[in-house]
Formats: C-alpha cells, sequence, structure tokens
C-alpha cells in the first residue's frame, strides 16, 4: 500500500509539474496577450473547481481583449445566477452575427441554395450534470484556445463557422458541486475512494435548484434555464451540438456511436450511419495522440428525444455525447490508477478541439444533411395518409394552455380549429382543439409528440422508452387523415370573464380545470370558507360534477364585496373563472347547503427528504407545489424526522426511498397521527414501505415468479436478461372512479399514467379502496416484458383507505413525472385538497 502510494503521489507530481499550456496545449500557437485560465484564476486548470461567477467573469474579460467572442445572457437561473451564451467568431461574423443567423436559417428552410456563402454553426454544450465538473473546466480551456489560437489553424477554424457556447448547461448545481468538493480537498489530495470528497451529500450537483435532471428536460422543457436555453437554440438550429458528460470512476472515456440497434427509429439513418461515424474518426485520432483509453458502440443510446445529444436529432442536428470517467474530486484510486482531475479536463478538451476540427472539414456535409433532413421530411410528409394531429380538451383549457405554450416554445407550427371536428366518437369544440400538421419543419418532433412505439430492435434502455406528450399532458387527441377547416395560428384561451358579476349567495369554481387547485389553495390560505361537492349537481344551466368547489358568502370573514374583489383578483392570478350564483336551490341533485358539500380544510403539508430518497421525486414535489399551487411545503431529512411532531401538519408525503431509520417509536406517531386526521401520500417505494410497515391494508403484487423453468443463460447474457423484465418507463391505461375524492375532477374514467417500475397493488376486497386500476388491456406505448404485462393488468394502481379519521393514499407510479404529466397531477392535487372529505362520505350525521 505504501508503495502505491508513493507512485500516486509521483503522478500527481508529474502532471502538475506540466506547464498549464503545454499540457492542455501542445505545439500550439498561442496569443500570449490573451491571459490563460491559471493566470486569470491564480490555480492550475485541474487543481481546484472553478466557481461559476468566476468562469463568467473570465469570459467577460476574454470579451473585452479579443475581438473573437461575444457574450450574452440567455435569462439565469432559479438561484439568480447568469445563463450565458459565448458567440466566437471572427471579427466581420461577430459584427454580422444577426445576418448570419437569418442566412443560416433561411438555408435550411431551403430558401437560399448557394452552399459556400453558408456558415456552420455549433453548440458546444457542458456540465449539465452539475457533479460532471470536468465539461466547464474543458469550456474554460476552450474558450482560451477560441480566442487565444493564432496562425494557420486559426483561419482554418473561423472562416466558415460560428460557434456558440454554453460553458455551463446546469450552473446551481454546478456550484453546489464545486463548493462541496473544495472545502473538502486535501493538500495533497486524498485518493481514497472514502474520502468525503469524493461522496457528495444529497441532493447531489447533478440536478438543478429544484433537483431535476436538466440532461432529461430539453424535449420537456419544463424547468426555466432549459426554457431560456430552447427559446435561444430555435433562434440558430444549429448543425453540430456536444453534450460533455462523466461517468463512473472506473470507466475511461466514451464518444459515439452509441450502442448498436438503439437509436430513435424516426431518425434518418445518415445521422447515425453518416454523420457519428465521420466525427468518430476524428475523436478516434486525439485520444490516440494523447494515450487516452476509450471505448464507443457499446453503451447509451439514441431513443429518447430529451438529451442535449438526441434533442438536434430531431432538427436536422448532429447531437455528439462525451462521458469522461469521473474523479468526482480532485484525485481519486481507480482501476486504471489515480484519475486527476486534469487527466479528465484534458480529456473533454482534445474532444472539443476534434469537433470544432471535424466541424471545419465537414462543413459542407453538415449543412447538406441539414438542408436535405428539413426538406426529405416535408417530402414524405406530404405523401402520408395522416395529414396531421389533433389535441385539445373541451374542459380543461387550462391543460390546452400549457400545451399551446409548449408548441411555441418549440416553434412547433398548430393552429385553431375554425369549426367543431369529430373523429371517432371524439368531438374537437371550436377554439378548444389544435390542429398540427406533419408537413412542417419539426415533423419528428410532432410525431414524438403523438406516436406510441411498441416494438424496439433492444429490450435494454439507458433511460425512458415512452415519451408521448399528448398522454402526459391528458388531453384528448387523434389522427387527422384530412386537413379540417382551420382559423388562424395558436392563441393563448382567455378563461376570465369581463362581465363577472358579484353574488350575495354563492360562487361556484369547475375543479376540472388544471388551475382549479392553485385558486382553491390561495383561497384556504386566506381563510376563506371552502366546500366540495360530493356529488353532482345542475345549476345555473349547467351540469356540475363531483369535485365542484362553492365558496359561500355569508360564512366568510370578508364581507360580500371584499370577497368579490378578491375572487376576482385570484380568478386572474390563477386564470379560472368564479361563476356566481343567486340561489342553492338546485335543478337537479344535490342542493348547495346539502351535507353532500364536504369542508375543504387547509393544508400544510411535509415531505421527508434527504439520503435514501429520490432526489428528482421529492424535486418534482417540491416545484408542483410551489409553481402550480403557491403552496409551501416543509421539507425535513430523513436524519431529524423521528423529532418531528406531525401534529402540526396535515399531510405527510413519503416518495421513493429506503426509509429504514424511521424508528419503530416514529412508525407508531405515524399511525396515530393518520387515526387523528393525518393524510399519509405515499409514492412507489415509499408506498411499499408503507404496506410492510402495517400503514395501509392491502398488497403488493408479486412480480417474481420463482416457479417459472430456468433456461440456462449465458454469464454475457445475465445482465440483459434481468434488465428486460423491468419496467424502464412506459406508458398505461388505468380506469379511474371519478366519484371518489382522489378522482374528482378528471371527468373521463380512462387515464394514461407513467411507469418506470414493477410495483403495483393487489385489488382490494374492501369497497371503496380501488381508486384506480390498469385496465384488462392497459399497455399503450413503450418497451414492456410480457410477464410484467400479465402482472400489472386489473391490478390496483391506487389505493385510498380511511383509518380512523385520517387517510392513506397510496400510488403505484409517479404522478409527476419530471414535471410535465399534467393528465396525472390533478390525481396529486386531490390527494391534498380532497383526502379530507373521506373522513365521512354519508349523507349527514343525524340521528333518525
Amino acid at each position: 500500500m505504501k508503495k502505491l502510494f508513493f507512485f500516486c503521489t509521483l503522478v500527481l507530481i508529474s502532471i502538475s509539474s506540466f506547464s498549464q499550456n503545454d499540457y492542455f496545449f501542445p505545439s500550439k500557437k498561442l496569443n500570449d496577450k490573451i491571459p490563460t485560465p491559471e493566470a486569470f484564476l491564480g490555480y492550475k486548470m485541474g487543481s481546484h473547481h472553478t466557481r461559476y461567477d468566476k468562469l463568467v467573469e473570465y469570459m467577460r474579460l476574454l470579451e473585452s481583449l479579443s475581438d473573437r467572442l461575444k457574450v450574452m445572457k440567455i435569462g439565469e437561473t432559479n438561484e439568480h445566477r447568469d445563463q450565458i451564451i459565448v458567440h466566437f467568431g471572427t471579427k466581420e461574423n461577430l459584427q454580422n452575427i444577426e445576418k448570419i443567423r437569418e442566412q443560416h436559417l433561411d438555408f435550411v428552410a431551403g430558401k437560399k441554395s448557394e452552399i459556400n456563402e453558408q456558415k456552420v454553426v455549433v453548440w458546444l454544450g457542458y456540465n449539465v450534470h452539475g457533479n460532471e465538473a470536468s465539461g466547464a473546466e474543458a469550456a474554460i480551456l476552450t474558450a482560451y484556445y477560441l480566442a487565444a489560437i493564432d496562425g494557420q489553424e486559426s483561419a482554418g477554424i473561423f472562416k466558415n463557422a460560428v460557434f456558440l457556447m454554453e460553458p455551463v448547461v446546469n450552473p446551481d448545481g454546478r456550484d453546489r458541486f464545486s463548493n462541496w468538493v473544495n472545502m473538502h480537498k486535501g493538500n495533497p489530495f486524498v485518493t481514497d475512494p472514502l474520502d468525503r470528497e469524493h461522496n457528495e451529500v444529497w441532493p447531489s450537483g447533478r440536478v438543478n435548484h429544484y433537483w431535476f435532471d436538466l440532461n432529461r428536460d430539453w424535449y420537456l422543457s419544463t424547468q426555466k434555464e432549459t426554457q431560456n436555453r430552447i427559446a435561444f437554440y430555435h433562434k440558430w438550429l444549429p448543425n453540430v451540438v456536444t453534450d460533455f458528460h462523466e461517468m463512473g470512476t472506473n470507466s475511461t472515456h466514451f464518444f459515439e456511436p452509441t450502442k448498436l440497434n438503439a437509436e430513435n427509429p424516426i431518425v434518418p439513418q445518415s445521422n447515425y450511419r453518416v454523420l457519428n461515424e465521420t466525427f468518430a474518426k476524428y475523436f478516434e485520432k486525439a485520444l490516440n495522440d494523447i494515450g487516452s483509453l476509450y471505448f464507443s458502440k457499446e453503451a447509451f443510446d439514441n431513443f429518447y428525444p430529451g438529451y442535449g445529444n438526441t434533442y438536434p436529432d430531431l432538427l436536422g442536428g448532429l447531437g455528439l455525447l462525451f462521458e469522461q470517467g469521473s474523479s468526482r474530486g480532485h484525485a481519486q484510486e481507480s482501476e486504471n490508477g489515480v484519475l486527476t482531475f486534469n487527466f479528465a479536463v484534458r480529456n473533454q478538451l482534445v474532444n472539443a478541439i476534434a469537433t470544432i476540427k471535424a466541424v471545419a472539414e465537414q462543413r459542407e456535409l453538415l449543412l447538406k444533411h441539414q438542408v436535405d433532413f428539413f426538406k426529405e421530411i416535408k417530402q414524405k410528409a406530404s405523401k402520408e395518409a395522416i395529414k396531421g394531429y389533433i389535441i385539445g380538451h373541451n374542459l380543461d383549457v387550462n391543460r390546452n394552455d400549457l400545451f399551446r405554450s409548449y408548441l411555441k416554445l418549440h416553434q412547433i407550427e398548430s393552429y385553431e380549429l375554425g369549426k367543431e371536428l369529430k373523429i371517432g366518437d371524439q368531438v374537437f369544440e371550436k377554439g378548444k382543439g389544435i390542429y398540427i400538421p406533419l408537413e412542417q419543419d419539426k415533423n419528428l418532433f410532432v410525431k414524438s409528440i403523438f406516436e406510441r412505439p411498441k416494438s424496439f430492435a433492444d429490450s435494454i434502455f439507458y433511460d425512458t422508452s415512452a415519451w408521448n406528450l399528448a398522454l402526459a399532458y391528458g388531453l384528448p387527441h387523434a389522427e387527422v387523415k384530412a386537413k379540417p377547416e382551420l382559423d388562424g395560428l395558436i392563441k393563448t384561451t382567455q378563461l376570465i370573464d369581463k362581465d363577472f358579476k358579484p353574488s350575495n349567495y354563492a360562487y361556484l369554481l369547475d375543479w376540472r380545470l388544471y388551475n382549479s387547485p392553485k385558486a382553491l389553495s390561495i383561497l384556504l390560505s386566506n381563510g376563506i370558507i371552502a366546500k366540495t361537492a360530493a356529488r353532482s349537481f345542475g345549476l345555473a344551466e349547467k351540469a356540475w360534477p363531483q369535485g365542484t368547489v362553492m365558496i359561500p358568502v355569508q360564512p366568510q370573514k370578508m364581507n360580500s364585496e371584499q370577497l368579490f374583489n378578491f375572487l376576482k383578483s385570484v380568478s386572474e392570478y390563477a386564470q379560472v373563472p368564479f361563476v356566481p350564483v343567486s340561489t342553492g336551490y338546485s335543478q337537479s341533485g344535490i342542493d348547495l347547503g346539502s351535507n353532500n358539500f364536504k369542508a375543504v380544510k387547509p393544508i400544510k403539508p411535509i415531505m421527508l427528504i434527504g439520503q435514501g430518497t429520490s432526489q428528482y421525486e421529492v424535486g418534482e414535489v417540491w416545484h408542483l407545489l410551489d409553481t402550480k399551487l403557491s403552496l409551501p411545503i416543509t421539507k425535513v431529512d430523513l436524519g431529524q424526522a423521528n423529532r418531528v411532531n406531525l401534529f402540526g401538519y396535515t399531510h405527510l408525503v413519503m416518495v421513493s426511498g429506503n426509509y429504514s431509520e424511521l424508528s419503530d417509536e416514529f412508525v407508531v406517531h405515524i399511525k396515530d397521527w393518520v387515526k387523528k386526521g393525518g393524510v399519509l401520500i405515499a409514492i412507489k417505494s415509499g408506498a411499499e414501505w408503507a404496506i410492510k410497515n402495517g400503514l395501509a391494508a392491502t398488497k403488493l403484487v408479486d412480480f417474481a415468479n420463482p416457479n417459472a423453468a430456468v433456461a440456462r443463460t449465458n454469464f454475457e447474457d445475465v445482465s440483459n436478461q434481468a434488465g428486460a423484465k423491468n419496467t424502464g418507463g412506459a406508458i398505461f391505461e388505468t380506469d379511474v372512479d371519478i366519484t371518489h375524492p382522489i378522482g374528482y375532477g378528471l371527468g373521463e374514467r380512462k387515464l394514461a399514467v407513467y411507469k418506470n417500475s414493477n410495483l403495483a397493488f393487489e385489488t382490494s376486497k374492501k369497497p371503496g379502496t380501488n381508486v384506480s386500476v390498469y385496465t384488462a388491456e392497459p399497455w399503450l406505448t413503450g418497451y414492456l416484458h410480457p410477464d410484467n404485462l400479465k402482472k400489472i393488468k386489473n391490478s390496483t394502481a391506487i389505493f385510498s383507505e380511511s383509518i380512523g379519521g385520517g387517510t392513506v393514499v397510496l400510488f403505484a407510479d409517479n404522478p409527476n413525472f419530471r414535471g410535465t404529466w399534467f393528465g396525472t397531477n390533478k390525481l396529486f392535487f386531490n390527494a391534498l385538497f380532497m383526502s379530507s372529505t373521506l373522513e365521512n362520505t354519508r349523507f349527514g350525521n343525524e340521528e333518525e
């Protein structure tokens, strides 16, 4: 062990003794008037993790000293860090950057044909996962290289190219990780993998402020960092996009092509077979030249279109994934010797420079690919039987507007219906239905939104195998085979009634609108008395379903005028209408004074978080409550949970996680709290924990099949065989009891859910507890092992049980997945707001 330590020390000393330019830029002719990163930062690159503000400061210094770059702010993060794009080019090109941008868009749209006049556009993106930090250091060095490179190499780079650099895609996560490793860095470096430097705390720097994985968000666009990026991206439509990542410490370096037969089937094969393989030769040479080990073709996939390296594939660009073995700190022992941070940075840098060289030499190939890409997909679409898709909800126009905003962000051409359209037994109303033609530049994007693949060349997926946004948004939709009558481009629906009149009796709020929970949350937090209908009724010439919220006028602390003005402001803020009524006598069904109107209580939720819980699912709940409900939620670390007094809270949320450190006494406390009125909401393995600890009287479906005949399996196939039985991400149909408070406001019983685990509940014999069950033919899209289908069909997806004065609600699937499943969010909203009405579902409490 002493000899190993001595060897490691020599390695570290020998690397750090190199001149920075000799190590990172051997034999490069560099302008000595441009300060090196080391000169500016005061430390050698790779010896310290650079804070994001210092990175931005260096970019702005380069801007002041060089006429080759301009820094542009495109937005800011949740923690108010600037998001920047650094433009690189010749002085002349930067002065004419807007003209170049317009010419590029005209060229790819087929409006210009002279390829010799066009600049190739390259997007250099780094550090989407904040704790994969070598990318940002490589970005700093790449910026220096582009600003300082001289001679013939400089002329070759800038003659026909424009570079757009996003040095850090996830600034908030980057700084979280950088602060961690810098404050635990030893001198000399501690290479032991057990050292605290190499084991960051929860939440990791991988995620952004709300603990979302921004690398999965390009397609979904739920986070503000992504929305800022996508808006800017579509102003350019780059030819090449780099995506620099890190992987396990014992790995070497990966570059594309990804795993064979693991490509998105709707993307032209020329993207993978021609462009990827052409660029791979440059990466091979670059890493051979410095003697770095690497691999390709055997890992990762290009199925999901939401990564930084796959999103461009839908838009005629080439996305390039790089994965570097991570030191997760400054130096760490690995199977390949001591892996240092500056070694990882150099690997990323040489492939960034290799990309720049490849782009310069393959400019015509890239430009021709993109212009042909758009031309061919539109020509193909013109010959297809399906002309487009119609989508939209006739009642929940809030979700329609969410979808409209999504289409606008991604610049997908879409139109309002000019008149009612009926397809099969579905009716799409004028002003509610949205028509999206297939014959447009975003053709592949449209197909990704609506298609439902079930057959795949591979059964192992790096991530999800289903991403149908029409199902995620929970909106009715259909294929269209003849262009319908249209009424112009999409616009935002205005729900607010400008003639909203005051009432001296009551106001009604339709719970079927997506934004109604937000309005109710504001009402309750301001002390407004609100009730929800447990039965349907007819009033004010309208049918009102279960879940309708009623705000009576007389019992309120506000007078009728104050209440009216307050509701008017809430209506405008939440974009939902309140309907004034002058009587409580219904034309049909229950009256407004009925005991079947249940009081909705103010809520104060708490969520267990921390090491062992899913940072993604925790973040999804937090983000949902912040952005969709304006409702604060207390987040308590598991290490403190055993000391929490739950009687100060109304709801306890437990997402997927390992809760073994909760004491027996705290489990008893949860049971007592539920019996006395508390509501436990448990998701996926959180629900599994609740069942195993006697908090719910249901059972888990057994997905194992120990009695099945065991066939011999070759050793190399064992991991793939096991992986093929995982439900890694598919979409299923459920049947929801919409008369149950957890099902209020859905309108239709059939509901698509996203499933990425082998977990379901056995059907309970207790009446009213099986809130949602998977249908007899539940599989809608995505990869699914046939054995799992047998287990899932007809099993229970949501179990809800009243225990004493409280309630337990168990979700087999995550209703808030990646912040984009608006169709199932209502189930979670109901678990928060409507669960208290489960205490007494009988009519009245009177004695006969």
